[in-house]
């Protein structure tokens, strides 16, 4: 089943630029021009607006798009479950993975996939939850991980791979006296309201945490003072470290920096999850569950080393 050229103006489409989609294909740009040309002469209308800066669909090309992902969502299909049935695997899987902790998580398990599934390209791509989300719906990728709470799932298949708990950082020098909260066999707890008067830095708006957080600082009535946000859980800690701050983070990322923070539990414990997501309905072949599994697995390690 060749599907290059649809490949081809799908790539158009995503880099919305004729010259960069032809770099990323290592295609001439007049041959990939060509290609649509004669695609566009055998619709009998043009699929993109020309413009320097800005390729978008026209109303056609939006019509094209949508067939063209349907089509390689069912070639993709098609040639997992073959696979599965023939232990003959090969193909693509597209991997989307926040900037952050996704990396690490990556090159901790290609390599063990790669060596159970050699002839199979993994390909990554780091973006944030929102726009996996997205690309996962259409298509666009076969598989993302994700961290975010239950309230903002989509229509999307969720697998669970690991239950984390969200923390309050502050300098070990801060006295909070009597709004500490103490619970036998628990971490040490801490009420929203503590942190009113503090400096906090938080993760930035585009995060799944950031809007959580927002909604309850207000339903707790407290107004932060955010000094900056960042992406970057490791600048957070770094600032508490140095006593500037305080902050708000996930228990997986506080490994490495034990010393001069103290962690706590909010009042009213709060968890999200880490998960593998894929668009509803579609097949999960063998090789795809395989990279889930571990990933899952190095989850679970890396719970260990906190």
């Amino acid at each position: 089943m060749d599907t290059r050229l649809i490949e081809h103006i799908l790539k158009i489409a995503e880099e919305k630029s004729i010259t960069k989609a032809a770099e990323k294909l290592y295609l001439t740009q007049s041959a990939l021009n060509q290609q649509l040309l004669h695609l566009e002469h055998e619709l009998g209308t043009t699929l993109f607006n020309r413009s320097k800066t800005n390729w978008g669909p026209t109303k056609a090309g939006e019509i094209y798009l949508e067939g063209a992902r349907e089509m390689l969502r069912v070639k993709q299909q098609t040639y997992s479950r073959i696979s599965d049935l023939t232990n003959g695997y090969k193909g693509t899987i597209r991997v989307g993975m926040t900037p952050v902790r996704g990396p690490d998580m990556f090159i901790h398990v290609y390599p063990a996939f790669h060596k159970e599934y050699p002839n199979i390209e993994v390909i990554p791509y780091e973006m944030n939850v929102f726009q996996m989300q997205k690309l996962v719906s259409i298509g666009d990728l076969d598989l993302g991980f994700m961290t975010l709470f239950e309230s903002q799932r989509d229509d999307n298949e969720y697998q669970n791979l690991y239950r984390e708990e969200i923390l309050i950082a502050a300098p070990e020098s801060w006295d909070f006296g009597d709004q500490v909260i103490r619970k036998e066999g628990c971490r040490q707890a801490l009420p929203l309201q503590a942190l009113k008067d503090r400096p906090m830095i938080l993760l930035r708006k585009k995060t799944t945490m950031r809007p959580i957080l927002d909604k309850l600082f207000r339903t707790r009535k407290v107004v932060p003072q955010i000094l900056f946000d960042t992406a970057n859980p490791a600048t957070i800690l770094e600032m508490v470290r140095a006593e500037i701050c305080c902050g708000i983070i996930a228990e997986s990322t506080v490994c490495g920096f034990d010393q001069g923070i103290r962690y706590y539990s909010l009042d009213k414990p709060l968890h999200w999850n880490v998960a593998a997501s894929y668009a509803k309905g579609s097949f999960v072949s063998r090789a795809t569950q395989c990279f889930i599994d571990y990933a899952k697995k190095y989850w679970l390690e890396k719970t260990k080393e906190k």
